[in-house]
């Protein structure tokens, strides 16, 4: 039997000693790969077997022991580090180190070496021996639950039969600590320990003793207020205790405190917040705590100016004018401005050649994007804990090769609320008054306006409100690169169009969506699900499809979804052509046909009503030659389907493989993707543009898709148009291949 006494005064030696490991480590490193030696002592690889718990990125990290680098590796440039014999023991030592606090508390771990064609083959052999599983748990001095909250001690029973991880111990005992204080008990303090391990059995006895100390409530909240420059503060004491919400009185909540030291920093009014504890006086009321809040006024206003070029915005530009003490702190105005499309959107279509290809063949991107808007937020609403924003504005956006939203005046009223650390929930309101251009084509095989005049009605516009809700959970690692963890969220919209001139519609949309991390071979593995889905119950069909508004329609492909398709170009397409032949029918009617093996002019999505897209991308830094560089392998998956038209077939999802690159910079990763798209395009509607006569004729839409058996009725009828023009694809690998750049990761 073995007993230990004092189990985190031992966890404090042990840390004290990994922290002058860690202090001397690249030292010990850089002494590895300066000093001389001869070529066979130099370290031609190091390997790891045996280990049930850690991967090898892992427990490369931790010892001194290094391989040659990317460019000795690879490259021939460099020498290999040599080989040091004491630390190849201390690393052996690191090792077995780490597994023991692991549960394997007889690991051990044997470096040996080898002989090599370019050196030595290091391999750190490691025997685990049984694991100890915590068999006892004797738990003392914790109080009663507080307002019928679950037990404080159930952390801890979750250990019960597990192996005896001493981080996992520690992290259970911190989180009994913060229930604790945040049930009133501020002095809990890390509880004395007893571990007896049996030896024979592998079994672990831990004894627990808690000290928390009695419940406490608030007493005096003191204010102290530096100001900025010389002179008197800038901001009322009463205003920050308003929004703090810390009242005398109530019991003493550690999480209150953190949330009230989170809104005063939110605030943006001041640049150092402390909240703590102050020594009570012996006039002090006992099971009281007083507080004293600290903070240092910061700059209130500010102005920004941005600019940049993307893939799908060509050059683009934003302003921003804030003030974060607009009438008190917690109340900021923000105005607004920004500018996509520059240098091929009139009238700032001065230099196309500086945007990409596909931009240049959208005929959504004629026209300089825009936006101006003016917000308005609150901390709280009335009392409420919810944080309010309302925003009004104007605004110009185009959805490369679909749409073009056009907003005369907008308003959105949203309320959002933090619950926990990790889940977010929003709700809001939008009313917008504008119109929606979208491709003739479109208008007429999506939405009925094949006539001239019918089209010329859709450009009137409608107004559209909605209402939306939406609930996310993020347990990532890092918001912007995250490594492990998971998210999900959920959205749900429903609206309604109003028009003078069209019939009202009411539609609904709902996304839910999933993403998860983990480290695998010394990397990161990222998947996402999403599943979207769109209705319009009682709305006309037109080609077995509801008359949604385009902007509410689904879309996929492009650099955040399937990346082997071009922006929106993976779904229903409608192809336009204008190299076709004139045929006649033994009937002596007359019709258009595309020529056999010609191209088209443009392909336009049609959207759907239900969308699936998954997405698996492995990605790693390259060892060796820098951490800021990463390489990227993917495989993204999905489609776009009409819901009234057709079901989900497996057979109709799309998979694209792909290679990637990230460079992360201090605004995120900046990616280069290239998605290889292995299938032969979608076959659909050809569709034939007539140009009028100039004597009031403006010209028909015709269907030009070749014609396979017998066809009755009107061949320029589009609805009776087949999918039989199947576009011809180039011989040339680039021809199959998609390149993406963006700022952040995929997803």
């Amino acid at each position: 039997m073995l007993r230990v006494k004092s189990f985190f005064s031992v966890r404090l030696a042990q840390v004290v000693g990994i922290v002058v490991g860690l202090l001397a480590w690249p030292t010990a490193v850089e002494a590895q790969r300066t000093v001389r030696c001869r070529p066979e002592f130099r370290v031609q690889s190091v390997e790891f077997t045996g280990s049930p718990r850690f991967e090898d990125f892992t427990m490369a990290a931790s010892i001194v022991t290094q391989g040659p680098s990317f460019n000795t590796r690879w490259l021939r440039i460099g020498d290999a580090p040599c080989t040091d014999s004491l630390e190849l023991r201390r690393d052996a030592l690191r090792l077995a180190v780490m597994h023991r606090q692991a549960g394997w508390f007889q690991a051990s771990v044997s470096a040996l070496t080898s002989l090599g064609g370019r050196g030595l083959r290091v391999v750190f052999a490691i025997t685990p021996g049984t694991p100890a599983v915590l068999d006892s748990l004797i738990v003392v001095g914790l109080p009663a639950p507080v307002d019928e909250a679950r037990a404080f001690d159930a952390p801890l029973e979750t250990l019960r039969g597990l192996r005896f991880d001493r981080s996992r111990v520690d992290s259970a005992v911190g989180v009994v600590l913060n229930l604790l204080r945040d049930a009133g008990y501020a002095r809990a303090v890390a509880p004395q320990s007893t571990i007896a391990i049996d030896s024979a059995t592998a079994q672990v006895t831990l004894a627990l003793t808690f000290t928390p100390g009695q419940r406490l409530t608030l007493g005096a909240v003191q204010v102290e207020l530096q100001p900025l420059d010389e002179g008197s503060p800038r901001v009322d004491a009463g205003d920050v205790r308003r929004l703090i919400g810390l009242e005398p009185g109530a019991v003493y909540r550690a999480s209150r405190v953190l949330e009230a030291q989170r809104a005063l920093y939110q605030s943006d009014a001041f640049r150092v917040v402390l909240i703590d504890t102050v020594t009570p006086s012996d006039s002090a009321a006992a099971g009281t705590i007083n507080l004293r809040v600290i903070t240092a006024e910061a700059r209130t206003r500010s102005a920004r100016v941005g600019l940049g070029w993307a893939t799908q915005d060509c050059i683009r530009t934003q302003g921003r004018i804030s003030n974060r003490g607009f009438l008190g702190i917690g109340r900021s105005l923000e105005i607004t401005a920004r500018a996509s499309k520059i240098g091929i959107g009139a009238p700032t279509d001065f230099a196309p050649a500086l945007c990409s290809g596909a931009l240049r063949a959208d005929p959504f991107s004629e026209q300089l994007n825009y936006y101006l808007g003016s917000t308005v937020s609150n901390r709280t609403l009335f009392g409420i804990p919810v944080v309010p924003v309302a925003t009004l504005y104007s605004e110009r956006r185009g959805e490369p090769f679909a749409y073009l939203r056009e907003t005369t005046i907008g308003g959105l009223f949203e309320v959002s609320k933090q619950i926990g650390t990790r889940t977010a929930g929003s709700a809001g309101f939008q009313y917008e008054n504008g119109k929606t251009t979208t491709d003739p084509v479109v208008s007429c095989s999506r939405f009925g306006q094949c006539r001239p005049e019918d089209y010329v009605l859709s450009l009137f516009g409608r107004s559209v409100a909605i209402a939306s809700t939406s609930l996310s959970h993020d347990r990532a690692n890092d918001a912007i690169n995250p490594t492990r963890g998971w998210r999900t969220r959920g959205e749900l919209r429903a609206g309604q169009t109003f028009s003078e001139l069209v019939s009202s519609l009411r539609f609904y949309r709902t996304t839910i969506e999933g993403t998860s991390y983990f480290r695998f071979l010394g990397g990161t593995v990222g998947t996402r699900l999403q599943v979207a889905r769109a209705f319009a119950p009682g709305a006309e069909l037109v080609d077995g499809s509801p008359l949604l508004p385009p902007q509410e329609r689904l879309f996929a492909g492009g650099q955040n979804s399937v990346r082997g398709y071009q922006q929106n170009l993976l779904g229903p397409l409608v192809y336009v052509v204008s190299n076709v032949r004139q045929l006649t029918t033994p009937d002596g009617i007359r019709y258009v046909e595309v020529y056999p093996d010609s191209s088209f002019d443009r392909a336009v999505p049609r959207g759907g009503t239900a969308l699936a897209v998954a997405n698996l991308e492995w990605r790693r830094s390259l060892p060796g030659l820098s951490d800021q560089l990463q390489f990227a392998v993917f495989i993204d998956g999905g489609n776009v389907w009409e819901s009234n038209a057709e079901g989900f077939r497996w057979n109709n999802l799309r998979a694209t493989p792909g290679l990637g690159l990230r460079i992360v910079t201090p605004l995120g990763p900046f990616r280069v993707d290239v998605g290889y798209q292995p299938y032969a395009p979608r076959a659909g509607r050809a569709l034939f543009f007539t140009s009028g006569d100039g004597n009031g004729d403006t010209g028909q839409i015709l269907c030009a898709s070749p014609r396979t058996g017998r066809i009755d009725g009107e061949f320029d009828d589009i609805f009776s148009c087949p999918n039989s023009y199947q576009p011809t694809r180039g011989k040339g690998v680039l021809s199959r291949l998609a390149f993406h750049f963006g700022l952040g990761q995929a997803f």
